[in-house]
């Protein structure tokens, strides 16, 4: 079963052994250079011409996933021009909305260090669609030269859910604890045009795990009636649905459900720690192998996480070593499509930036290089305020378990926003490690994990699933073909407020305005 492709590239790459019948590695592995050559240099009309040319004239000569391998180096090109469309006037014109008094010369030498993701593609400088929000990302102090000052409450609603969280507690090590009930309304729509009216669409739609932290999920309605749902435990758990497609009219697919969730809390006592091995935990080789090609030991990897380990040798106290070097030395920043990128985890340690699920992966490979158990778990994050796909991971630690860690939140942590003092922040960063607040519904607990039922066409997310999957015909439909939204309604008192909610999600309580 093929589960994510590029597989065969890399290990050809890397100079393994051909498949039988298959064009000779040593001539695929040229060819293969050649074509990811002319990508790197920008000569992406060059390259794509290139790979269909291959396909063309040697497609006797090459075994199935050779010649697919080819085939995405075609849809990896059309990708990535998706994620960069974005010329130099226009994304100074972007920016002078926020920053009034950008100069032309400030532009340049912030470009000159490094400070945009710019590609020249067939003679085209262009910049990656988010270079204006990562900058203020990458660049924290810039939001001081903002014309408009925005607030939020997100670092307070945090806090308030974590003292929540430790009253719930109330003194005990470990566990769950601080309950909420939701209702969440997922929609996934393929666009009008975009599929043969009454050919039928495939559908795969983030379904929520149920396990320690996560139950009581419970399928309400439904638009169509699903055909499969996954085992309550499958790694990336959905729900799958077949439809005729509506041709000129939008496609719908839409699920409601209940499901209660609750925070997590581990006070791990590390003198109580002891290493895991394949002979005490039976997952242990699985969670700490490298998986290609976006876990791979690389020789720089393994410098990395030596310089940061030193000599330690308790793993929950290394795994926090790995944590919190990360907080201080890497950047959160929107992300490349994951389907276009060769080595997730090795892109955030040369740049020194990513998103969530890139900064998972990074840590990921430092526990996995430390023999420390890791795996991934991601879905959406649901608070009031903000209603987002959100990654990060687990690892296992002796003998607590399965603890959560969101590097990504301890990474904004670092930067104070005014609406928590220091004290806060930092306490906050602490509990994120081993910590993991109720406001998530999770679907996912590994990644690039084959989907049930088999999809048949390539994925648009090879790495992570959250925005759904569709197909028609054996092709994918890709981000730009289809919307997905999700809903929620909080059927629980939310930290901060007063009255509770009733079954539609209304505060209780009479309304004495006249």
């Amino acid at each position: 079963m093929r589960l994510c492709t590029g597989l065969t590239l890399f290990a050809l790459l890397a100079g393994s052994t051909p498949l039988a019948h298959a064009m000779e590695a040593d001539a695929f592995t040229a060819e293969m250079r050649t074509l990811i050559e002319a990508q790197n240099d920008g000569r992406f009309s060059e390259a794509d011409a290139y790979a269909r040319k291959l396909l063309n004239e040697r497609r006797g000569e090459l075994n199935a996933d050779q010649a697919r391998d080819l085939e995405f180096e075609i849809e990896r090109i059309r990708r990535v021009r998706m994620d960069y469309t974005v010329t130099r006037e226009r994304l100074v014109e972007l920016l002078r909305q926020r920053i009034p008094d950008l100069t032309d010369a400030e532009f340049d030498a912030w470009e000159a260090e490094g400070r945009f993701d710019v590609r020249v593609i067939d003679g085209q400088r262009l910049y990656m669609n988010s270079s204006r929000s990562n900058l203020f990302y990458r660049h924290p102090e810039l939001k001081k030269r903002q014309a408009t000052q925005s607030t939020g409450t997100w670092y307070t609603f945090l806090w308030d859910a974590y003292q929540e969280t430790l009253a719930a507690h109330a003194g005990t090590a470990s566990g769950t604890s601080a309950t909420y009930d939701y209702e969440l309304t997922m929609t996934i729509t393929a666009k009008p045009g975009t599929v043969p009216a009454g050919e039928t669409i495939r559908c795969w739609m983030p379904f929520p795990q149920q396990f320690a932290s996560q139950w009581g999920v419970r399928l309400l309605e439904s638009t169509p009636t699903p055909t499969w749902i996954n085992a309550p435990n499958y790694p990336m758990r959905s729900l799958y649905f077949e439809q005729p497609s509506a041709g000129d009219a939008p496609t719908v697919f839409t699920a409601t459900w209940t499901m209660t969730a609750a925070a997590r809390h581990f006070a791990v006592d590390s003198r109580r720690v002891t290493p895991s091995t394949a002979a005490t935990f039976a997952e242990y080789d699985y969670f700490t192998r490298e998986q290609h090609p976006h876990i791979v030991f690389t020789d720089e990897f393994r410098a990395l996480e030596k310089s940061i380990a030193g000599g330690e040798t308790n793993p929950y106290l290394r795994a926090r070593k790995y944590y919190d070097w990360m907080c201080r030395n890497i950047v959160y920043s929107y992300a490349h499509e994951y389907s276009t990128m060769r080595n997730i985890s090795d892109f955030v340690r040369s740049k020194g930036y990513g998103d969530c699920g890139q900064l998972a992966l990074t840590y990921m490979t430092l526990c996995r290089l430390g023999g420390i158990p890791a795996r991934w778990q991601s879905g959406w994050i649901i608070y009031p305020m903000d209603k987002n796909l959100h990654d990060w991971c687990e690892i296992y630690i002796e003998p607590y378990g399965w603890i959560p860690v969101d590097v990504n939140y301890g990474i904004f942590l670092n930067r104070d926003e005014g609406q928590i003092d220091e004290a806060q922040r930092r306490e906050l960063q602490d509990y994120y490690f081993g910590g993991l607040d109720a406001f998530r519904f999770i679907a996912n607990r590994d990644h690039s994990f084959p989907h049930y039922p088999a999809k048949k066409s390539f994925l648009s997310d090879t790495v992570d699933f959250q925005r759904g999957e569709l197909e028609a015909a054996g092709n994918n439909l890709y981000f730009d073909q289809f919307s997905y939204k999700l809903e929620v309604r909080y059927l629980s008192t939310l930290p901060g407020e007063a009255a509770p909610r009733d079954s539609a999600g209304r505060p209780q309580g009479e309304n004495l305005a006249r």
